[in-house]
């Protein structure tokens, strides 16, 4: 029977933090039992997180800003979060396409799957769309969940792209796909993930999981390579590749060593936002945000 304190994380995809802690023993030596749900989409990750089903998110920072900011959401609610420490920088966010998709018109012609249309992958999809010519009001675009479930698609052939990340990125360039773009062709400060909490979460939990955070992230970056994919290997792995473990140590793109969240970062969503049309954020709103 576990003496640990009870910390429930909803994530769309393992986090190679989370699985560094299990790994390394790291959540018992800093007392805590983690639990972690596959969520399906942002709107049931930010349910979860209101009704108390869950303690912690591990989701994009444009999802905090669209939930927190405004009830002009797809759960029609503003919600209190507040934002605990940056996670990464996207982990090779990138636009992908099957083999023969080999034109910028023929983006056009495909069908391409984002997780829901509202949501910050969405939006950021098709940023790169535009910077890469794009119509993208002529685009056939259908909601297929989360990353896992949209590579799943890909593969089987029933979207021609989508946007990837982690794991999923590199199972997609081991499957041959094309890589057309990704987020640091954006913006070179993207924010990729973020932890988020109610404001009311208890700093019992909060504090012993941002030390452990914080350890499983400098092992992640530090360690020798080899010895991260043998830890990774014995408690996920599907993370357990070399390609993985360098995406997740790029200093552009992979685990973020600083856990602060810096105006600058959001801005860069929210000016992703303003360029796409759709609901975006005062600076004044994003205050309550940023972290230290």
């Amino acid at each position: 029977m576990s003496t640990g304190a009870l910390v429930r994380i909803g994530q769309f995809s393992e986090s190679p933090v989370l699985a560094a802690a299990r790994g390394r023993g790291l959540d018992k030596a800093f007392g805590l039992e983690i639990v972690r749900t596959r969520v399906p989409s942002s709107p049931g990750q930010f349910a979860l997180l209101r009704d108390g089903d869950i303690d912690v998110a591990v989701t994009s920072p444009d999802n905090a800003i669209l939930y927190s900011t405004t009830d002009r959401n797809p759960m029609g609610q503003q919600l209190p979060v507040r934002l605990l420490r940056a996670v990464d920088g996207g982990l090779g966010l990138a636009l992908v396409s099957r083999p023969g998709v080999d034109s910028v018109g023929e983006l056009e012609a495909v069908t391409i799957a984002v997780d829901v249309l509202p949501s910050g992958f969405a939006i950021l999809l098709k940023g790169l769309l535009r910077r890469l010519g794009v119509d993208v009001a002529a685009v056939t675009f259908v909601e297929a969940g989360s990353t896992p479930r949209r590579l799943e698609g890909l593969l089987a052939d029933e979207v021609q792209a989508t946007i990837l990340n982690a794991e999923s990125r590199v199972a997609a360039e081991q499957a041959r796909m094309r890589v057309w773009s990704t987020s640091a062709d954006l913006s070179t400060d993207y924010l990729g993930t973020v932890l988020a909490a109610r404001p009311d979460a208890s700093p019992h939990l909060i504090d012993p999981l941002l030390a452990m955070w914080d350890e499983a992230s400098r092992w992640l970056l530090e360690a020798p390579a080899d010895e991260v994919v043998s830890v990774l290997a014995d408690v996920e792995p599907v993370l357990s590749s070399m390609s993985y473990v360098n995406l997740v140590r790029d200093p552009l793109v992979g685990v973020s060593r600083s856990p602060g969240v810096s105006l600058d970062q959001l801005l860069v969503l929210v000016s992703l936002r303003t360029e796409a049309g759709v609901y975006a954020p005062d600076q004044g709103s994003l205050a309550h945000l940023v972290t230290g």
